[in-house]
Formats: structure tokens, C-alpha cells, sequence
């Protein structure tokens, strides 16, 4: 009986001492598990970081592209006034008596007819006809 008690205890040590070693191999998977997730979440944070960085560089160009866009508008604005004024002038200038007395007076030169002076000036041709008897070119 003796025999068998130790028998029994020692089947009990034998069992507790596999499970042990079953429970320590286990352990060690959880652990390189547990390793490999770190190591992963060690990989994700740089990402984010490295994310977060370029999200950063992104947002401080568009500042600067917004800038500069900023800048190059008002430019504009002040080439489309100067323009505008200019052409004001031109057109004054194009509407002018003496321009167009001068105008008239050199194409008669090159040997334009009043007709062509006419459709070249968008005056009349009687007015064209005044201005050349006024000069004696008629």
C-alpha cells in the first residue's frame, strides 16, 4: 500500500512537473509575442511620428504657398490697375484729333485713297475729305 501511495505521488510530481514544463513553454511564446507586438508598436509610433512630421512640413509649405499666393494677387491687382490706366490713356490718345489729322496725313502720303483712310480710321469719308482739303492734299 505503502508502494502504491508513492507510486500515486510520484505519477502526481511527474504530471505537476510536465504542466509546469508545458506552462513555462507556453510562457515563453507569450513572451516572444508580447516582444514582437512591442516591437511593432515601437515601429507604429515612428511612423506616426515620421506622419506627423510630414503633416507638419505640409501645413507649414501650404502656409507659405498661401503667402505667396497672397502676394502675387496684390501684384496682380496693381499690374491690372496700372494696365487699365494705361489703356485709358491709349484710348484717349487713339481718339486724339491731332493723332488722327496725323494718321490720315500719312496714309495719304503712301497713296491711300479716302475710301481706305476711311476703313482704316473708322472715320467717315467726308471727314477724311475735310481734313485733306484743310491740308491741300486733296
Amino acid at each position: 500500500m505503502n508502494l502504491l501511495v508513492l507510486a500515486l505521488i510520484t505519477a502526481a510530481e511527474l504530471v505537476l512537473i510536465i504542466l509546469v514544463l508545458i506552462f513555462f513553454k507556453r510562457l515563453r511564446k507569450s513572451e516572444q509575442v508580447l516582444l514582437a507586438m512591442q516591437n511593432n508598436q515601437d515601429e507604429l509610433m515612428d511612423r506616426m511620428v515620421r506622419n506627423a512630421n510630414l503633416e507638419q512640413e505640409l501645413v507649414a509649405t501650404f502656409v507659405q504657398r498661401q503667402a505667396e499666393l497672397e502676394r502675387l494677387n496684390i501684384a496682380m491687382e496693381e499690374r491690372i490697375f496700372m494696365l487699365k490706366k494705361l489703356l485709358k490713356q491709349a484710348e484717349e490718345i487713339s481718339h486724339s484729333p491731332y493723332l488722327l489729322r496725323e494718321v490720315i496725313l500719312n496714309a495719304r502720303k503712301k497713296g491711300m485713297n479716302s475710301a481706305m483712310i476711311a476703313q482704316k480710321t473708322g472715320l467717315a469719308k467726308d471727314e477724311i475729305e475735310l481734313i485733306l482739303k484743310k491740308e491741300n492734299l486733296l
